[in-house]
């Protein structure tokens, strides 16, 4: 049962919900909250967070139950040898190198897809050369209706410019610690490149979905709070929260991945931070750990999941939200393309 809210519940709260009489989703949330097995200064962040998110996007989940197919515009080749990837994820992407990526968007297309994802290994400099094919991703932009997202990588000035031919949104990881820059990615590169890059892709006018990576290194917060100042600065459309996974064959597979409460940390500061879109990315490590961490996510103020788990259905319903199930569709992008 879902208690009424009390004299210490409301000294959290804002003023503008403090003068409305509370609904249900709030005193759920806060009976929610009080289970859980995390220390008191965590459970009134995230009450003070999903209160927020209340007031921002009302009694509405959207739950993403199909991200657009990703595509490697670099087939397995990567010039890195990141700690945490080692090319493994680009074993399961499409492959679109070149001469394939025209003929395999086209059966996406075909198929009734509403968007792709190129992404691919990183070049030298750190960005994802997909501006490399930059022909042909204007071609299938003009004769498909296919929404184009891309991960960018660090990018200069020409670079962002050519994207702008053909981005609808650019997902950017941002890294906001430059020992985790040289140790787990391997790339002779600082915190400042992160930010120059978001500078040159909105100045080139493409909209942004910033990925905050939470434990990149080794499974801990280092950098993270840094990376959330720096995309503040750039008005971002959706802010995208990414989990790391240790995965098997990285020099990374027996770190651990973060403790959620650690994940909750951030996923609060940025609900704080941000009046926009606040999602959990499809990559996140699974089994129990994931249904636990959609619960968390949830009460700390994500307003949106990719690929949610059971969990995530059950504390909707019983948080009383309304759940909306939006296929085909990344979870970077608005209402408008939904």
């Amino acid at each position: 049962m879902c208690r009424p809210l009390g004299a210490k519940d409301i000294y959290y709260l804002p003023i503008k919900l403090i003068n409305k009489n509370m609904n249900s989703d709030l005193q759920c949330a806060r009976s929610m909250i009080d289970a859980l097995e995390t220390d008191a200064a965590t459970k009134a962040s995230m009450l003070r967070a999903f209160t927020r998110r209340l007031e921002l996007f009302g009694s509405n989940i959207r739950f993403f139950v199909e991200p657009f197919t990703p595509v490697s515009l670099t087939g397995t080749r990567c010039a890195l040898s990141c700690k945490h990837c080692n090319s493994h994820y680009l074993r399961h992407m499409l492959d679109g190198s070149v001469g394939k990526l025209q003929t395999e968007t086209a059966k996406l297309a075909d198929k009734g897809a509403k968007g792709i994802l190129l992404s691919g290994g990183s070049a030298a400099d750190g960005s994802v050369p997909t501006y490399e094919q930059s022909g042909v991703i204007q071609k299938i932009k003009r004769d498909t209706k296919l929404k184009i997202s891309a991960h960018t990588g660090i990018v200069n000035r020409s670079q962002a410019h050519i994207l702008s031919d053909y981005l609808d949104m650019a997902l950017i990881d941002v890294l906001g610690d430059g020992e985790t820059i040289h140790d787990v990615l391997g790339i002779d590169a600082c915190v400042q490149d992160y930010e120059e890059s978001l500078r040159h892709l909105s100045s080139a006018g493409i909209p942004l979905a910033p990925h905050i990576i939470v434990g990149l290194h080794n499974g801990q917060l280092k950098g993270e709070f840094k990376a959330l100042e720096i995309v503040k600065k750039f008005n971002p459309e959706t802010v995208v929260i990414v989990i790391f996974i240790p995965t098997k064959g990285t020099a990374l597979e027996g770190a651990p991945p973060p403790k959620i409460q650690d994940v909750v940390k951030v996923i609060t500061t940025a609900r704080m931070m941000f009046d926009v879109p606040l999602s959990l990315s499809c990559v996140r490590p699974g089994g129990r750990y994931r249904s636990e961490l959609d619960k968390y996510a949830i009460l700390g103020g994500i307003d949106r999941i990719a690929v949610p788990s059971r969990k995530a259905f059950t504390t909707s319903k019983e948080l009383g939200l309304n759940i909306i199930e939006i296929p085909k569709m990344c979870c970077s992008y608005g209402e408008e393309f939904s």
